[in-house]
């Protein structure tokens, strides 16, 4: 389905095709007739069914209305890719942020129910991938998979998925190739895109289980730190301090959790800041330091290194 403007109605179509039950909480006091006919996103939204069994969505939106969703149906694996924006996703009492460039897998059903928060005026482009349960034994690949995937106990993680299949991601969803050559492409990227998610699962490079309460929760501590306050200078002693831990388990530790080092992670978040600032019409001088860049220079290679572009061409297109 592409579509400009999806109302409350075309949210309720897609709960009852997907099992998903949607709330949004700055609607509840409307009536239900002009409830049902608001405006929750403005964009595209493009449903696939791959031949192998996987289910595809693909979104590029702006969120105008704030809403909430909880899975209701079961699916062996399932897998969020964001390429722009934030995602925050609740499973099983833990909280994740699902960033641009990263990938959020996990088995849902009746014991993991996944709640996710989407917050208005924020734009989004995600993937979504999900194992058909009916379907996928159909194909001895996707069967092989979910064997794998069973036997480690189908973990949840979130990982950095590597640039080449987001520079593969990048190129399906906006190729103008048609029709059944843009299918098998699409299809070619989502096998090595769950290809990547087992070898992260088998190699150790994602976490293995979810963490203990009393740790993911410090780590949120020193994740939320640094989101919110990136412009700071930071020591890794220091954030160790804060997370109750040394220095090598905080490196070991945050990079299972978040699938980023944590000064990897820092980096985003300023350029994130920095392009927010950029945005607002501010210099790339001015950007950079705000977001706790020295030199102007440093700030533009990795800006474009992250996004593609140059700081300047964000500033222009204001």
């Amino acid at each position: 389905m592409q579509k400009k403007h999806f109302s409350v109605d075309d949210f309720i179509v897609f709960g009852e095709r997907y099992g998903i039950d949607y709330r949004f909480p700055s609607l509840s006091q409307t009536r239900d007739v002009t409830k049902e006919k608001c405006i929750v996103i403005q964009g595209d939204v493009e449903e696939i069914a791959l031949s192998s069994g996987l289910n595809l969505t693909s979104s590029d939106i702006r969120v105008l209305q704030p809403y909430d969703t909880t899975s209701l149906h079961s699916c062996p694996l399932y897998m969020l890719v964001v390429l722009e924006g934030s995602v925050m996703l609740r499973l099983s009492g833990q909280e994740f942020v699902v960033r641009s460039g990263m990938a959020f897998t996990s088995r849902l059903d009746e014991r993991q129910v996944m709640n996710a928060s989407h917050l208005a005026d924020h734009h989004l482009r995600t993937l979504s991938l999900g194992v058909d349960p009916y379907n996928c034994w159909q194909s001895p690949l996707l069967s092989a998979l979910l064997q794998q995937w069973e036997s480690s106990g189908s973990p949840t993680f979130l990982w950095q998925v590597p640039g080449f299949l987001l520079s593969g991601l990048q190129y399906t969803q906006q190729s103008g190739v048609p029709g059944l050559s843009r299918q098998l492409m699409l299809e070619g990227v989502m096998l090595q895109l769950l290809g990547q998610g087992l070898a992260h699962r088998l190699e150790g490079h994602a976490a293995r289980h979810l963490s203990p309460g009393s740790e993911h929760q410090r780590l949120e501590t020193v994740r939320r730190l640094l989101e919110q306050q990136p412009e700071k200078e930071y020591t890794l002693n220091e954030l160790a301090q804060l997370a109750a831990m040394s220095s090598s388990s905080l490196r070991v530790k945050f990079r299972q959790a978040y699938g980023h080092s944590v000064f990897d992670y820092l980096r985003d978040c300023r350029l994130e800041q920095a392009r927010r600032y950029l945005a607002q019409g501010y210099s790339v001088q001015q950007a950079a330091w705000m977001s706790g860049y020295q030199h102007a220079t440093n700030f533009s290679t990795a800006f474009r290194r992250r996004y593609g572009i140059a700081p300047s061409d964000v500033r222009a297109a204001c």
